[in-house]
């Protein structure tokens, strides 16, 4: 039985881990690595899935916690600066329209903006607007109250509206 759970609810989980585990790594292979790693310790408690009431937002608090783990104990291996939603661009792909340029800068700013709050604040966000999960859930993988995932996304995205009118006003970020 915790093998079909594993199988059926845990498995079909591991995109959004990635996801989750990227957007705090900012390193492709990093976090496969840890999204392995939590797939381990996972099929290792596999008998207390039974308990688990909401195996999504439990495997989405276990990623985090990885993270922060592997980080501790590799401090100086991660590397800074990665783009988080761009791949290596090729020849072909460099002719690019206007309209595109200016979605790509669009997305430079944004993610330059989202990269630049504090970090559980692009946990929420990450959770609510990449992942798209309910709040309940967002405050049950952070240990936060309802409240709190409320009030820091509505900051968030008020911080990034502004922010964001500012560069499409004078140009700039601050």
């Amino acid at each position: 039985m915790p093998e079909t759970i594993f199988t059926e609810q845990v498995m079909p989980a591991t995109g959004k881990m990635y996801r989750y585990a990227f957007s705090i790594l900012g390193n492709k292979v990093v976090a496969q690595d840890v999204v392995q790693d939590c797939l381990a310790k996972i099929w290792q408690n596999r008998n207390k899935l039974k308990e688990v009431h909401n195996i999504d937002a439990w495997v989405m608090r276990i990623t985090p916690n990885q993270c922060y783990d592997w980080v501790k104990l590799n401090r100086f291996s991660l590397q800074s600066g990665v783009d988080i939603n761009r791949d290596d661009i090729t020849a072909q792909e460099t002719s690019t329209t206007d309209e595109e340029m200016l979605l790509n800068e669009r997305l430079h700013w944004l993610q330059q903006v989202v990269g630049s709050l504090p970090q559980k604040q692009q946990e929420i966000y990450h959770l609510r607007e990449v992942e798209e999960m309910a709040y309940q859930d967002i405050a049950e993988v952070l240990s936060l109250s309802l409240s709190d995932v409320k009030v820091a996304l509505h900051r968030t995205r008020q911080k990034i509206k502004t922010t964001l009118e500012k560069i499409d006003t004078y140009g700039l970020a601050n």
